[in-house]
Formats: C-alpha cells, sequence, structure tokens
C-alpha cells in the first residue's frame, strides 16, 4: 500500500465579502518531487516563491494552466461571515473543519504554511486543543513550514486565490483547475 498523502495548507480571504478561505491540496510522497520541480520551473527570474496576491491576470492564467496540468485535488473551506476584527476565530473555525475533512481522507501530514512566530503558536495550540476534545483524527501530523523553502505551499496559495475570485463571480480560475477541489461553506461567525 502507497504511503498516506501529504497535505498542504494555505489561506485566503476577502474582508469585504466577509470571506475567509483555507485550501489544502493533497500530494502522494511519489508526486511530490516531480511537483516541486514543476512549480520551481514556473518562478521568474528573481522571483524566490509563487505568491497569488503579487501575480498579474496573464500570470495568473498561467499558474493555473501548470497547476491544472498537475490534476489538483483537495478541498477548500470557506468561512461566510467573516468580521473583520475577529480574522483569527474565523481562521481557528476554518482550521476546525478542514483538519476534520482531512482526517476524513487518505492523509498523513498536513503542512500549514508558516506565518508569525506568535501566531505559528496559536495555531499549535488550536491543534492540541482539537486532539484534546478528540476533534481531529489521531493519525494527522501538523506542521509549519516556510514557502520559500517548500514549494508545495504554493499549491494551496493558487488554489486558495482562485477559490477566493470564486467566491465574488470570477470563476473561470478555479474551473480551470478541474475537478478535484471540494468546496465547503459554513458560517464563521
Amino acid at each position: 500500500m502507497n504511503p498516506p498523502h501529504s497535505a498542504y495548507v494555505d489561506e485566503s480571504m476577502r474582508v469585504s465579502s466577509g470571506l475567509y478561505l483555507m485550501a489544502a491540496v493533497l500530494v502522494p510522497p511519489t508526486y511530490a518531487e516531480m511537483c516541486r520541480t514543476v512549480l520551481r520551473g514556473l518562478l521568474l527570474r528573481r522571483q524566490r516563491r509563487l505568491h497569488w496576491r503579487d501575480e498579474n491576470d496573464k500570470r495568473r492564467v498561467q499558474l493555473i494552466d501548470a497547476v491544472g496540468a498537475l490534476r489538483p485535488c483537495g478541498i477548500v473551506i470557506v468561512g461566510t461571515g467573516l468580521d473583520r476584527a475577529r480574522q483569527e476565530r474565523a481562521r481557528r473555525k476554518c482550521m476546525e473543519r478542514l483538519l476534520w475533512e482531512l482526517g476524513q481522507r487518505y492523509v498523513g501530514d498536513v503542512i500549514f504554511e508558516r506565518r508569525h512566530s506568535e501566531l505559528d503558536i496559536r495555531d499549535k495550540e488550536m491543534v492540541e486543543a482539537l486532539r484534546g476534545r478528540h476533534a481531529m483524527a489521531p493519525q494527522l501530523r501538523v506542521s509549519w513550514e516556510a514557502p520559500d523553502e517548500e514549494p508545495l505551499l504554493w499549491l494551496p496559495d493558487i488554489v486558495a486565490g482562485a477559490a477566493s475570485l470564486a467566491e465574488v463571480g470570477e470563476e473561470s480560475y478555479l474551473k480551470a483547475l478541474g475537478c478535484g477541489l471540494g468546496v465547503e461553506r459554513f458560517p464563521v461567525d
């Protein structure tokens, strides 16, 4: 039997629309190095990482075409009703739902994009609280990595960006990624 997939996770917010999104892209271990090679090949000169919000429309199409060719599968959690003053609460709610969903899939490792050390500590405390409440699958190993060091974190960044645009009516990017991505919506407030 093949080892379980790793889930790479990043978030996106659309504060003006009251949305907090968290995307997880599942990558089988046997596929990981090939995905990293493809992603690194998309870097422009002097670019250290891919980041959706820094790209123009033409470049986004290029990224979507390349990522779509990888046939990504995973899930996007869309938290609705985001209150600007309660972004961390929305993150915790989305994180809880995402970890529960990933526990229902063939996933062993969950790798979140590292933020700031204080914020990562809050995330780790959240994971421990979920474990204590048995609200996440015990087999999930959760860690945080920097996107400059792990190109696979660029996948959920691109997926979250495309999903964020789809939530406000610009669905072409998300559709171009294929049908391997489920979207779950729920209120966070």
